[in-house]
């Protein structure tokens, strides 16, 4: 119908540049046949999967494939409910486990510190296959009229792979990575080093033990409008170098279209018909990458894995806060500037926010730090309660105890704003604060008036 629009208005301005014409319709053709009759995409999860052939998900089989999906908060408004639905439409599927958590990046999916007890404290959305039906749990903002989720653990891949033996795996991620760059518009390869790092365990641990699995597809972020093109770009790049081969690179901002009819002040939520649009998109994009294809007759991850010599990565064993207690510096420093804290709506629905202050270096008490400004990141919020950083003053110097957030810390993905505009230092925290996270099993304590003293 679109196309035939176009035509309309085509011909109605090369009409306006000639003489009138009569257009003549012949009597035995029924007008309804001048419009283009385009064919309505298929709809449900098997007419889509039928559409594409293919046969692993369309046509019965004794035992059904087992599916599991994995997301973000972006999987929260619609996607996943979609894509779970399209899933379970599908005769040659047995179960779908969907877990979705708020905030989480790829390491926290892993037992591994710093991420051993991460929790989701912004939202969750559970559903799992039983003989008796498909069990919910949801537990997001909006259920009821003020409704605040409850802290939830996320779940272990390593747990949920020996449980559920899935066949394929869905793995919506990518979105939290984008507070990692100076702005949320420039790129940074300091950046791109964090992002690397959360991603190099997770393909370890895949293809080195997900011998069920046949299928692996990374969704990654939509279009947004919180981040720079270049910055999503680098993004998606960044997560297709390192599992490429291993997972199927899905790119959502090739289904998608910013801005949203419905979406949240940060620009990058969105709900609605265009998230469920989304989930929908993505699963034509799966059944497509299955059309002719025999998902039980293709190799394990762990064997093609193996066939290809892939070079495992080594897994850092970071502290349990990511920041080493050896690399402690103690600086004198003067404030220079400071980004101002966000109101939490801007930041919705995340509970921990920090915020970038820039330091002039005075003195180096102890320790090694070359640089002659110091970029410091402080929490501006934890569990959704604003933190006091009314005692910082710019032109005030301060003794700071202080350290480097390493690239897989705890606090590395958190949400952040930078407005200092200083990419090319690398961010500290002070050491009481590297402890603070509320999924950090630190049990260091030390004083807070050795931190920060004028």
């Amino acid at each position: 119908m679109l196309r035939y629009c176009a035509f309309l208005i085509v011909s109605i301005s090369a009409l306006a540049q000639e003489p009138p014409r009569a257009i003549i319709i012949p009597e035995d053709v029924a007008t309804e046949e001048l419009v283009p009759q385009v064919p309505a995409l298929p709809f449900t999860g098997v007419e889509i999967a039928s559409h594409a052939n293919a046969i692993s998900l369309a046509n019965p089989t004794t035992d059904g494939l087992k599916v599991m999906i994995l997301g973000d908060s972006m999987a929260l408004s619609g996607f996943a409910d979609t894509l779970d639905e399209c899933f379970r439409s599908c005769p040659g599927v047995s179960s779908v486990h969907t877990v979705i958590c708020c905030g989480t990046n790829p390491l926290s999916w892993l037992k591994a510190a710093p991420y051993t007890n991460a929790k989701t404290r912004c939202g969750y959305l559970e559903k799992r296959s039983t003989a008796d039906g498909v069990i919910v749990e949801r537990d997001i903002y909006g259920m009821k009229k003020g409704h605040k989720p409850s802290a939830h653990p996320v779940p272990k891949i390593e747990d949920l792979l020996s449980s559920l033996n899935p066949d394929i795996i869905v793995f919506q991620s990518g979105n939290n990575f984008f507070d990692l760059f100076s702005n949320e518009k420039s790129v940074n390869e300091k950046s791109g080093a964090v992002v690397s790092a959360h991603l190099t365990p997770l393909v370890k641990y895949m293809t080195t033990s997900a011998s069920s699995v046949k299928k692996w597809y990374w969704v990654t972020p939509p279009q947004a409008g919180n981040v720079t093109p270049e910055v999503q770009s680098f993004v998606f790049d960044t997560i297709k170098r390192n599992v490429d081969g291993y997972a199927t690179v899905l790119d959502s901002r090739e289904i998608t279209s910013y801005p949203y009819p419905m979406q949240d002040r940060d620009r990058m939520h969105f709900w609605g018909q265009a998230c469920n649009d989304w989930g929908r998109d993505t699963f034509r994009l799966i059944s497509k990458d299955l059309g002719g294809v025999e998902l039980t007759k293709l190799p394990s991850l762990v064997t093609l894995a193996a066939a290809s010599n892939l070079a495992n990565p080594p897994i850092l064993a970071p502290t349990d806060t990511g920041i080493e207690a050896n690399e402690n510096i103690r600086l004198r420093v003067k404030l220079v500037s400071m980004t101002q804290t966000p109101p939490p709506e801007d930041f919705a629905p995340y509970g921990e926010f920090l915020v970038g202050y820039l330091y002039e270096v005075v003195e180096v008490k102890s320790g090694e730090y070359a640089e002659k400004q110091l970029l410091m990141l402080h929490p501006a919020y934890i569990k959704h309660v604003p933190q006091d950083l009314s005692h910082l003053k710019v032109g005030e110097v301060y003794e700071m105890e202080v350290m480097e957030i390493e690239d897989k810390a705890i606090w590395s993905t958190t949400h952040r704003r930078d407005s200092v505009g200083k990419p090319e230092l690398f961010p500290y925290m002070l050491s009481t604060d590297a402890s603070r996270h509320p999924d950090s099993e630190s049990k260091r304590k030390t004083k807070t008036e050795n931190m920060i003293t004028p």
